[in-house]
């Protein structure tokens, strides 16, 4: 269609011009043929309508590939505008969602650390009780300590008496036994201790 359009003003276009340069020939030429100039004249005006439609024509078909070139750059446009504005209602939304997540976080986060805190402060209070139970177990266990030493110390002195005793009960039976040989058993004595 273009090729053709554009052929038929090339060919009318070189038409013109023949037709009015043998027009004009003829005029100055040959004045007296008048049919004939009139002939020519017709040519040259029918061609001069061809020409003016192709370019006419061809203005047409610009101007529509123009008006096409528009329309695909409108609809373009719109696309781009129809996808910016789904992406920045996407973007919104999913920036609300993530404000909405973080408060969410924050009110979470805010209860957990008043639980960490209430917590926290019934550990303390346990901790000071089992402290203070640990202090009283220690000090009955060091009462408790301090009598089974006393009570140790006395039945150390009670059997330490009784092994004097019978040591020397023992040296005294030895000393009887053996009078007559003269064997002196004194340094097997053993003397209770001051302490007592």
């Amino acid at each position: 269609m273009k090729h053709k359009s554009q052929s038929t003003l090339t060919v009318s276009a070189v038409a013109f011009v023949a037709a009015l340069l043998v027009d004009l020939y003829l005029i100055i030429a040959y004045p007296s043929l008048i049919e004939l100039i009139i002939a020519v004249s017709l040519i040259v005006i029918v061609d001069t309508y061809f020409l003016v439609d192709s370019i006419v024509s061809k203005v047409d078909e610009i101007a529509s590939v123009n008006i096409d070139k528009q329309n695909e750059l409108t609809k373009v446009e719109k696309g781009i505008y129809s996808v910016a504005k789904r992406e920045e209602v996407a973007r919104t939304q999913s920036m609300s969602a993530i404000l909405d997540m973080i408060m969410e976080l924050k009110d979470e986060n805010s209860k957990l650390y008043k639980e960490l805190i209430e917590q926290d402060k019934m550990m303390t209070k346990l901790q000071i009780k089992k402290d203070a139970d640990n202090t009283t177990k220690v000090v009955n266990s060091n009462e408790r300590v301090a009598i089974l030493i006393a009570q140790m110390a006395t039945a150390n002195a009670k059997s330490q008496n009784e092994a004097i005793e019978i040591l020397n009960d023992i040296c005294k039976e030895l000393e009887e036994r053996n009078k007559g040989l003269n064997n002196d058993y004194s340094n097997f004595r053993v003397m209770k201790s001051r302490a007592e």
